[in-house]
């Protein structure tokens, strides 16, 4: 219970922020029952319980989307697990967290820069790398996503992890297990669905997201794997400039698999491609139980 303490009283400024999120989103009741609102008040922290919801004509699952996104990359990531979970919520609500997508802003490249060198043990990367674009391909809420080339001119792509992101997950999910707790004790209802251990794996989830070195021992371990199965390519790996901050793999280019039109556009028959993947996922399952 002490520890507990210690760690709620060293990630008040984060609580306060995601309680003050909730409130603006109609959430407010559920600060309240929580007696998270109390604790904040308590420590000096106050809280606009009257400040005005935006768009109070949307629906509850609008605003509660709405929400995680501002939340950031953890409960971004949350929202997306509930998605699945057809058991908890109704259809409209499913496909309100299916629009959940991890994009955010792009950081400059001089704030990603101390991450990179510090994958390549204090090199500079633009030294390492060839065509290095410093403007991102793709910026998500936990890595941005870089173009370069190696020197002998291997097209790749680097996938590097935003700086500070690891203390914020780690923090959210510590106020996490703390409400699932509080939760199963407020609400009794709930503890058929076990809140604390959904919350216990999702922290195991996120950790082993946040490393990309553990990435990119996963995609070796799938390109082994389907070595035989010519239906499959898995982009290479290059270890000498892996670490937990910094994943590099060699860079393919092909068509996102829910871009349909464009697949038929391109003369792919989308039955061969249901059917082969199809086969790899059970593949996965049933044979490597790696998937």
């Amino acid at each position: 219970m002490l520890l507990e303490t210690i760690s709620l009283v060293r990630d008040l400024p984060r609580l306060h922020e995601i309680s003050s999120i909730l409130i603006h989103y109609g959430g407010g009741d559920l600060v309240r029952r929580l007696g998270v609102g109390s604790m904040l008040e308590r420590a000096g922290r106050v809280l606009h319980w009257k400040q005005a919801v935006e768009n109070e004509q949307l629906e509850p699952s609008v605003r509660f989307r709405q929400a995680l996104e501002e939340l950031g990359p953890t409960f971004i990531k949350l929202g997306q697990v509930l998605a699945t979970r057809v058991d908890l919520f109704p259809p409209h609500w499913i496909a309100e967290l299916e629009k959940l997508q991890a994009n955010a802003p792009a950081l400059p490249f001089e704030d990603m820069l101390p991450q990179m060198r510090l994958a390549l043990q204090g090199r500079d990367p633009r030294e390492v790398f060839d065509e290095l674009n410093t403007t991102p391909r793709a910026a998500a809420s936990i890595a941005q996503v870089y173009e370069a080339k190696l020197k002998d001119g291997t097209p790749i792509i680097m996938k590097v992890r935003r700086p500070g992101i690891e203390d914020k997950i780690e923090a959210d999910l510590r106020i996490m297990a703390h409400v699932a707790r509080l939760v199963e004790v407020e609400f009794p209802e709930t503890r058929r669905y076990q809140p604390r251990q959904v919350v216990q794996q999702f922290a195991k989830s996120m950790r082993r997201e946040l490393d990309l070195a553990a990435e990119a021992r996963n995609i070796q371990r799938f390109g082994e794997k389907f070595a035989d199965d010519e239906t499959v390519f898995i982009p290479r790996v290059y270890w000498d400039y892996i670490g937990h901050s910094m994943n590099v793999q060699e860079r393919i280019d092909g068509i996102p698999g829910n871009q349909l039109a464009q697949a038929r556009e391109a003369g792919l028959d989308l039955a061969v491609l249901a059917d082969r993947g199809a086969n790899i996922v059970l593949r996965m399952i049933l044979l490597h139980g790696h998937f």
